[in-house]
Order: C-alpha cells, then structure tokens, then sequence
C-alpha cells in the first residue's frame, strides 16, 4: 500500500510510559529511552517556567490542592497574588533611570522597530513613539524571565531552530503517518514514545514514533495507536500487523482540517468507495472537516444563558461554542448584569467570563467525544488573541494533548500567534521546541509568524531568503503573507526615494508576483503615503484608485483600513482625509465602531473643534460606542479641565434642566451621567444623517470659521464688528422601530460641573490647558 504523504500534520498526545506487549504475537519494537527522557525533562522544565509566569514567583499556594481553611492562610494567598499582580505591572510600568537606560539599549533589538525618519514632524515622533514603547515591552518582557534565571534567546537561535525543524526536500515525501485502531479485546499498554521498528525479514531497526490516542474518557488502555515515520517503514509495520490481526483499522492521516479518518481508511477497505477503499464514499462527505467563517454579533443577555444542550452531540457542541466566541455582549449591559464592587473600579473581564465557559464546556467528559479540531482551533484561536488569557489558550491545547485529539502544525501555529501578538520571543521559542519534540514540521505560516515577530528589516530579510531556499515561495499564499508583513518597510523606503504611488505598486508586482496585493497589505502602505504627502495625499488620484482596488486574496473592505487613514490624520492634524473617509466608510456600508470615535475624539480635541466634539460625544453616546479613551478624554472636557475657546455644546436644553434636577452623584460619573440623561428620552433614536455627513457640516460652517476668526484677531488691523453668533447644530432623529414620530435634537446647551454634579471638586484650570487642549492627555 502506498503512505507516500507528508508528515507535516501529526496528531496524537503527549505522555511517557512503557511500552506493553501483544496478546497474541509480539510486533518488534523496541523503546527509545534515551530520547523519551530527554523529552520528559524538556517539556516539564518549559511547563514549570510557563506555570511560574502565570502564577507568579509570590504565590506559594497555586499548585496546592488543599482548601484553605484558616483566615491567616487566606490572607498570605491575597498577599502573594497582590505581589505578583504588582510585580507583572512594574516590569512594564516603571520609568526609573535604570529602566530608561535598559530600554535605550534594548532600540538595537531585532525584536524592536527602527525609529523612522519623515518630513512632518508629527508623523517622525509617532514612529519614535511607537519604537520607545516596543523597547519598554520587551524590556519588561526580559525582567519577567530574569526573575527566573532564564533569559530570552537571541532570534538566531529562533532561526536556527526553525531551519532545523523544516524537512529537506528529498525527505518530506517519504514521511507518513497512520493511526491504527486496535481490537477491544486487545490489552496494549501503550503511551507516546519514540520507537524502533524490527523488520523481521532483514533484521534492521528504523525509528518510528508510537502515540496512544484515547477514544474513551479516563481509560489507561488506548483504542488506537498513531505511527510517525518513514513511508516504507510505516507500510511494513501496518503489513505485519494486519498479519497479527485481521481485526484491526488503519487510516492514513492527513491535513487534519480537511478530512476525517474514515476519508483515507487503507485497511480494511471502504464498501463502495473509490481508490481501492481509500476514498470516502459520498454518501459520508458530511463528515469531512471543512474551514467555516464566523462573524462576532452582539447579544443582550449575560454568556451563562447561552443555550447549552442537556446531552452533547458534535453538532451541539460546536454550536455552544461557536456562540461563546462570535456571540458579544454590548457594553452598556455588561455592568447591568456583571456589576460588582471592585477596588480598582468597574471595569469587568467579560472576555474572562467566556473562556471559562469554554474550558468548563472542553473539560466536560461527557463532551470528550464531540470534540472535533475544527471547533477546538475555534476556542484556541479566540483565547489566543485575549492578552490575560493565553495561558488559558497553552492549558487547552495540552489537555486536546492529553485526551488524543487529532493535532497538526496549524493548531501551534495558533498559539505561537498570540505570543507573536504579545511579542514574546522567549515564549515563542519555547514553543518551537515543544513543536520540535512531538516531530510536528513547521510550515509556511510558522515562518511567516516569525518573520512578523521579528521586528528589523536586515534580520527580515535574511528570513525571507531562507523561506526562498526551503522553496516557501512556489505558493502564492506565502508571497502574499510575506508582502504583507514588508509592506510597511518596501512603501517606506520606496516613498523616501521619490518614487510614486503607481512606482511602488508596479515594484511590487515584481517582487512577490501580480497577485501580492491584500487588504492586510494595503494598510501600512496607507499609512506611509499620508505620512509622507500629508494632507495633500486625499487629492492624488493613485490614492483614490487605491482604495478601490479589489483584494487578491478574496477579502472586502473593512474598518481597520479606515482606521489606518485616521490615525495617520491624527497625526497630521487632516480633517479634510478624515471626513473623505469617514465618506468613503459610509459608502461602503462600514459602520463606525468605538474605535472610530476614539480617533475622531482625539482629532477634534488637538485641533481646537467644540462644535465638532459636541456631535462626536452626542453621536458616541447615542448609539453606545464611546468607550475608553474617549470617555477619559470626555470627562476631562466635561469638568473643564480641558477648555475651548468656543462654546462646547453637547445637549439640548431639556437635557440640560433634567440633570440640574437629577444631579450626578460624583465627578468619576460625569459621562455617566450625560449619557442616561440623552437615552432616557432619546434610546432607540437613530441620526437621520451618518455621522460624516454630520461632521462634514460642523467642521466647515462652525469649526473652521471660528478658528480662521481666531487667527484674524490676532491681527492689530482685525474690526470685531464683523463677529457673528456662533449657531447650534440640529441633529433629526428617527425611531430605530419606527414607533414613535421622528424628533429633532438642539445642541445648544453646555455641561455645567457647578450645577449639575452633587458633590463638585474645585478644580484649577492652566492656561496651558486653554492654549493647547491636548497638552496633558496621552491621545
């Protein structure tokens, strides 16, 4: 039988022990013990520094299964994890000298970005900004491994284990994997080891590797044997067990994510299949585990009463878990139904509360069977991506270890992602090495995770070069992956050269091939042409032609390419760019997200426009997406500690005499309080306008006169008379429901902190803070 296949994706657990013997002939293998010990000592060394990380070097009573009894006992729990909780944040937030010297040397990392150079200023100091807080992180990042005497490696020791990981040319084909289902009445003691093969007809030992898959929950015995090796071997071995036995199933494994193992079961053969019996029938295609999109939505009840099906099937099972990940509660009900008395204030962990729903749904026994590697990349890949729980992500992935689950690269290739994501080289390298020791082959995408995670352009490079020579580049996904990632390099060194929009994008088409262009590569060439034309960029027409150019990797359109563009208006002070975009995002049907506002929030702030604040705050509160740090910034506006020249409006009068009435119980609850004094009479009101046909309006006819005023009366030759009254913008409103009659909304009525809050905290205001409204806010 043929087991020509790659060996790239592997499946089966990781545990040592011994190996057993047949009941009624005796196969000849023979244990590996020197490579099994190296293997236990490996994986536990990393498992412990993984496990003091996520504890802390303070929490003495974390491995402990003991309840804790006594209140003194409790308070030393409290102790240690306060320790480590200030530890965690000071490696990270301290700025003493010492600290400030360590991260100036840290800028020569390759794990740090080279400070670049433009003609705006503005735009030189985001990148020097940018560059200082990625030199702080991994400073912190280093301060946290030193605790335990162990240091970060150096990225050729990354590289040069990435290059040994990958197999040669010649070898890859003749590598294969097969799972062998045993005969229930086979007593076959087995667990993951590495193996020798004895042909018994010429005598000669070839290594193999044997994992046990479990099939029924906490059983010691396996049903099932996963065989890892060279191609001819492995044929050999699976002759000489159907010799033993009739009995048994053999399945060649594959891409995992793709087929099942009843879709390449060689032994015995398929009734009505194609190939031979190697091929699934039609009959069994729902079977085949196939990739599926999944969109996030929003639900209005608390993630305890998602539905949970009182029996677990693979459909129900997947459905639960498909709706914790997309399903997300909006924010304003988080705190209706998670409210809790909290010392550091309100801010609630919903993410938290998900992922331990998700791991309380994998740990079921009851769910063991349901699980598939489709669903369990789902969780991985969620938990990956949330900053406090990738060692919730680490500990999935090890149980699915533990229980058998069919595992492959791509399933590492998630978790190295999220430590690509918190720029944790020490971690990824880790890994690698827990990669390297279960003989899984990394892939393009693994090197395309540390081609991202390495930060400077000389180290990049001599990346790609070896992914050229491994022969990564005869796929075009991988070219695309790599244009993507030098995107930001290749636009820069191409616009400080001269060269045009249309230049660049031609020089691109040579080095990676016509099909190079997607949407996550468009962003950073976005970026690095506002930053170099500035507000002139809007009025070249290869911009323009730009952002309809449709994606060769299939992808539309979406928000993180607009926010790209207004970060660069931040920058550049652009109203102009920012209202053609917020244009162009309405459009497209993008609607804006807390993040759209944040942007615009700061923009309005730096650029001196109440009027244009006003409907920012009015539009953020009425359709809820005004998070942090644009209620930060709000409430700072709000307790005129940040002033205008102009009036700031932000409520009709009606509004107003309702808070005066009901006044806000605190300062900390000023946003707070503005916001359910709108929606109590205004939920479920829609603008009739977007909110950049909104804006366009109050920067043109508001904004922008009074600052052209502004300047004119710093002229000696200015006639005062010549002023006029600033006017109120109205907004039109309709029912979401269509209910209730439309309304018209007045801004023209401001905060008052004096008569409006209960309990007022005079405060001082600068006239630095007048001047330049921005001055003490980190935007």
């Amino acid at each position: 039988m043929s087991l020509g296949i790659k060996s790239i994706w592997r499946t089966g657990p990781r545990s040592i022990g011994t190996l057993g013997t047949l009941p009624q002939r005796t196969l000849a293998l023979r244990v590996g013990e020197s490579t099994s010990s190296f293997s236990t000592s490996h994986s536990n060394n990393n498992h412990k520094i993984a496990q003091s990380i996520v504890s802390g070097p303070y929490d003495r009573y974390q491995a402990s299964n003991e309840p804790i009894s006594d209140l003194r006992t409790r308070v030393e729990v409290l102790q240690t994890k306060h320790s480590r909780n200030v530890f965690l944040r000071n490696a990270f937030r301290e700025t003493t000298p010492a600290i400030r010297e360590r991260v100036e040397r840290k800028r020569n990392s390759p794990y740090v970005p080279t400070a670049r150079h433009y003609p705006y200023l503005e735009a030189a100091r985001s990148s020097q900004s940018h560059s200082n807080r990625v030199a702080r992180v991994q400073v912190g990042i280093d301060a946290i491994w030193e605790n335990f005497d162990q240091r970060v490696p150096d990225w050729m020791e990354t590289f040069n284990l990435l290059k040994r990981m990958m197999p040669k040319r010649t070898d890859a084909p003749n590598m294969a994997a097969v799972r062998v289902v045993l005969p229930s009445t086979w007593d076959f003691p087995v667990r993951n080891k590495r193996v020798e093969f004895l042909d018994t007809a010429t005598g000669l030992a070839t290594k193999l590797r044997v994992t046990a898959n479990y099939k029924i929950p906490n059983c010691k015995i396996p049903s099932a044997l996963v065989l890892r090796g060279e191609s001819s071997v492995l044929t050999k071995a699976a002759d000489e067990l159907i010799k033993i036995c009739p009995d048994v199933e053999i399945f060649k494994l594959g891409e995992v994510a793709t087929f099942d193992y009843m879709a390449k079961r060689l032994w015995p053969s398929i009734d009505n299949a194609a190939d031979g019996g190697s091929s699934l029938p039609p009959r069994n295609r729902d079977s085949i585990w196939v990739h599926k999109e999944v969109q996030t939505y929003w639900i209005e009840k608390p993630y305890e009463q998602t539905p949970k099906p009182s029996v677990w099937t693979k459909e129900s099972f997947e459905t639960y878990i498909t709706a914790l990940v997309c399903g997300r509660l909006r924010s304003h009900l988080a705190l209706k139904y998670y409210r809790q008395p909290r010392e550091d204030g309100k801010l609630i962990d919903t993410d938290g509360i998900r992922v331990q729903l998700i791991l309380n749904a994998f740990e079921d026994p009851s769910a063991r069977e349901c699980i598939t590697p489709s669903v369990l990349k789902l969780a991985l890949a969620f938990m990956a991506q949330k900053g406090g729980h990738r060692a919730s992500a680490d500990r999935l992935f090890t149980l699915a270890e533990k229980w058998g689950l069919p595992m492959d690269t791509e399933m590492f290739n998630i978790i190295l992602d999220g430590y690509v994501s918190k720029r944790d080289a020490a971690f990824f390298h880790r890994f690698l090495q827990k990669m390297e020791i279960r003989y899984f082959y990394p892939n393009a995408r693994t090197w395309l995770h540390f081609l991202k995670l390495v930060q400077r352009d000389d180290e990049r490079r001599q990346i790609i070069v070896a992914m050229y020579e491994i022969g990564l580049f005869e796929d075009p996904a991988t070219r695309r992956g790599i244009a993507q990632t030098m995107a930001g390099h290749d636009s820069y060194a191409a616009f400080k050269a001269g060269k045009t929009l249309d230049h660049f994008m031609a020089d691109q088409a040579m080095r990676y091939g016509d099909d190079w262009f997607t949407s996550g590569a468009m962003n950073p060439i976005l970026k690095e042409f506002l930053r170099f034309y500035g507000n002139s960029a809007i009025s070249v027409e290869s911009f323009q032609t730009l952002m309809k150019r449709p994606f060769e990797d299939g992808r539309a359109l979406d928000i993180s390419t607009f926010h790209a563009i207004l970060e660069t208006c931040l920058e550049n002070k652009d109203w102009t760019t920012a209202l053609w975009t917020l244009s162009h995002m309405h459009d497209q049907s993008c609607e804006p997200n807390h993040r759209t506002y944040s942007l615009l929030t700061s923009l309005a702030i730096i650029t001196g426009a109440p009027c244009t604040l006003g409907v920012i705050f009015f539009y953020g509160l009425l359709e809820r997406k005004l998070r942090e740090p644009a209620r930060r910034i709000m409430q700072a506006v709000l307790l005129r500690r940040l002033l205008f020249k102009s009036p700031f409006r932000i409520f009709s009068r009606k509004t107003a005499s309702l808070l005066k009435r009901k006044k806000i119980p605190k300062e900390a609850s000023a946003v707070a309080g503005v916001e359910w004094a709108i929606l109590s009479s205004l939920d479920g009101y829609k603008p009739v306008k977007s909110l950049g046909a909104a804006l366009d309006i109050t920067w043109r006819t508001m904004d922008l006169p009074s600052i052209w005023k502004a300047k004119q009366r710093a002229c000696k030759d200015y006639d005062s008379s010549k002023d006029s009254t600033t006017h109120d913008y109205a907004i039109k409103l309709r029912d979401g429901r269509d209910q209730r009659p439309p309304v018209t909304v007045h801004l023209d009525t401001a905060f008052d902190p004096d008569s409006m809050i209960r309990k007022r905290v005079a405060t001082q205001t600068s006239t630095s803070d007048i001047a330049n409204p921005a001055a003490k806010l980190e935007i």
